[in-house]
């Protein structure tokens, strides 16, 4: 049987209303979603301007040409992203080159400083700089020329400083040390005289054994690792490419080492799947041990470079870097 046309209509009508009612929520649900994307986009837009207005602001009295890697990097993130990576990239820069240390002035005032000394180039100091404009602290040249260093020692830098190794605390026992005895002094004026300060950081490594020992046996990669890494390998890491006569490639290879850290070393292996390699060991005429990894291979040049790509190195490594790999 076939519905009459009076059914038909009086059917039709029951879900006309409901059906209009529909395509309003649509329309209504299509334009919120279509504002939202606007907004978003608007602020994603205003962070990477933001984030370019940076670049072009420290970079204004040098003529470097900033690399395309580093750029884009800038471009893709928010500013709470960029902030993040860079006080991540920053530890692991101190662990490398930087030094906590603490200065004696007078019996109830001792001077704790921490600071990053590189070699100065125009791609360390445009790094240092954009420490500085993100975590604070100063730069400056020194040595006759040879080197650009990072300092914070002003109270309100340090304050700074010590809040990002709370956030993301250091990875190296020697440093931990260092951070150990400055803490005793950061907003002390406890009276201490002068043999009993040095007495005292005389002995600040007395633990390292200890700690060293905890570490091989315990030591789990952190969330930060990654970005960590990048700053590491930006103070202590090297890329060796040793040619033939006819530019053929005799050795190619990633270097890193440091003194007892040996823990540090294996977590780079484990975060690279190359648990397999060796670790060599070598003894220096003070009697300290240390460890170095050379890793090579296209295998491992591919994880290295996609690792840079998401973490991207920031000072001279960058373009050490960028040039290994070209020679391939």
């Amino acid at each position: 049987m076939f519905l009459k046309k009076k059914d038909y209509s009086m059917t039709y009508k029951e879900y006309e209303y409901p059906f209009v009612s529909l395509c309003g929520l649509l329309t209504y649900s299509l334009f919120l979603i279509y504002f939202l994307y606007l907004f978003y986009t608007k602020n994603n837009n205003n962070n990477n301007n933001n984030n370019n207005i940076i670049i072009n602001n420290i970079n204004k009295e040098n003529t470097l040409e900033i690399p395309i890697n580093i750029k884009k990097f800038f471009s893709n993130k928010s500013e709470t992203e960029l902030n993040d990576y860079l006080e991540q990239f920053f530890v692991g820069l101190l662990e490398g080159d930087g030094t906590i240390t603490v200065d004696f002035i007078s019996n109830r005032s001792k001077r704790v400083r921490v600071f990053i000394a590189l070699n100065n180039n125009e791609y360390n100091k445009f790094m240092l700089d954009l420490i500085a404009r993100h975590i604070g602290g100063r730069v400056s040249i020194e040595r006759k020329n040879t080197y650009v260093t990072w300092y914070a020692t002003n109270k309100s830098d340090l304050v700074k400083v010590f809040a990002i190794l709370a956030r993301y605390p250091l990875l190296s026992t020697r440093k931990q040390c260092q951070l150990n005895l400055a803490k005793i002094f950061i907003n002390s004026t406890k009276y201490m005289s002068k043999e009993d300060f040095y007495a005292l950081r005389d002995n600040k490594y007395q633990e390292q054994k200890t700690m060293l020992d905890w570490n091989n046996e315990n030591f789990v990669l952190p969330s930060y690792f990654p970005a960590w890494i990048s700053g590491f390998v930006e103070s202590v890491g090297h890329f060796k490419l040793v040619k033939y006569a006819n530019n053929t490639i005799r050795s190619s290879q990633f270097i890193i080492g440091q003194n007892n850290e040996k823990h540090l070393l294996k977590a780079i292996l484990i975060y690279f799947n190359c648990e397999n390699k060796t670790i060599s060991t070598t003894l220096n005429k003070e009697g300290v041990t240390h460890y170095k990894i050379h890793l090579s291979g296209i295998d491992f040049r591919s994880l290295l470079s996609y690792h840079f790509n998401s973490y991207p190195l920031l000072g001279e490594k960058n373009i050490k870097f960028i040039e290994w790999v070209n020679n391939h």
